[in-house]
C-alpha cells in the first residue's frame, strides 16, 4: 500500500461517523465493506504489506478491522426492526453502531493512527 490515502480517507470517515458528523446510511455508503475491499484482512497476495508500512499502518489495519467486523458486519439499518428483535439476530441499531465506532475509536487511538498514518 504505498499510496496511503484511502486509509487516511476511511479512517477520516470513521472518526466523522463515530463523532456523529455523518450519518449511518451516508457512513455504510462510503466505507462500502473497505476493510475487505483493500484486502486489509491479508485474504489477497497483493495486501501483503512490507515490515515498515505493518508497523505504521498496524493499528489503522486493526481499526478497520473492528469497525468492520464489530459495526458494519452487525448493523440492521431497518427502522422498523424491534431492538429486542435485531439484538437476537446478533445485529445492532444505528445508534449502537455509532456507540460501538465511538468506542474501538477511543480504545484504537484515531488520532494517534491518523497522526501515523499521514496528515490529519
Amino acid at each position: 500500500m504505498n499510496d496511503p490515502t484511502g486509509i487516511i480517507d476511511m479512517t477520516r470517515l470513521v472518526r466523522d461517523f463515530a463523532l456523529g458528523a455523518v450519518n449511518v446510511q451516508s457512513f455504510i455508503d462510503n466505507y462500502a465493506n473497505f476493510y475487505y475491499s483493500e484486502a486489509l484482512d491479508g485474504h489477497e497476495d497483493s495486501s501483503l504489506l512490507h515490515a515498515e508500512e505493518r508497523a505504521r499502518l498496524g493499528p489503522a489495519v486493526e481499526l478497520h478491522r473492528r469497525i468492520q467486523e464489530e459495526v458494519v458486519n452487525q448493523i440492521a439499518l431497518d427502522a422498523e426492526a424491534l431492538p429486542e428483535v435485531l439484538k437476537m439476530a446478533g445485529r445492532v441499531t444505528a445508534s449502537e453502531a455509532r456507540e460501538r465506532a465511538l468506542r474501538i475509536c477511543a480504545e484504537v487511538g484515531t488520532e494517534a493512527v491518523l497522526l501515523a498514518i499521514g496528515p490529519a
